[in-house]
């Protein structure tokens, strides 16, 4: 009987630390945009000095990825591998890694003054929305992901 608990015991805190672990893995998939602490990419990505002239527009099919920095950046990466800032015109409060963006464009480009609406990946619920900025060219220092 002694050994039936002890076992599951084990079994139980053997399957919440695997739970714990696929958690964190999760969120940190989910969570800061690039390898450092949110704060802390924030603050390195708004630092980073423009490679480029800024660009009006970026067209759809180039983007590959776009991830929410804060509340006021987002980072888009085209594919040809080159990241593009992107400071928004106002603060967006609801923007969040874990949160969809959906633009509204119908000519295949993302351009400044474009507005997009930041939706709740698990409800549908809108959080509100916000409008673009220029695209300005970066390049983030070595050891760092996107």
């Amino acid at each position: 009987m002694r050994s039936d608990l002890f076992a599951a015991g084990l079994a139980a805190s053997l399957l919440l630390g695997a739970c714990a672990s696929r958690e964190e893995s999760h969120a940190a998939a989910a969570g800061a945009p690039l390898s450092t602490p949110a704060s802390d990419a924030a603050a390195l990505v708004k630092a980073l000095p423009a490679t480029g002239e800024a660009r009006r527009c970026l067209t759809t099919r180039q983007i590959t990825q776009m991830r929410p920095v804060d509340d006021q950046t987002i980072l888009f990466r085209t594919g040809a591998n080159r990241r593009f800032r992107n400071d928004l015109k106002a603060g967006c409060p609801g923007l969040a890694a874990d949160r969809t963006l959906r633009f509204r464009t119908s000519i295949g480009q993302h351009c400044e003054m474009d507005i997009f609406d930041i939706i709740d990946t698990s409800t549908g619920m809108t959080f509100g929305s916000c409008s673009l900025g220029a695209f300005t060219p970066v390049d983030l220092p070595k050891g760092l992901r996107f």
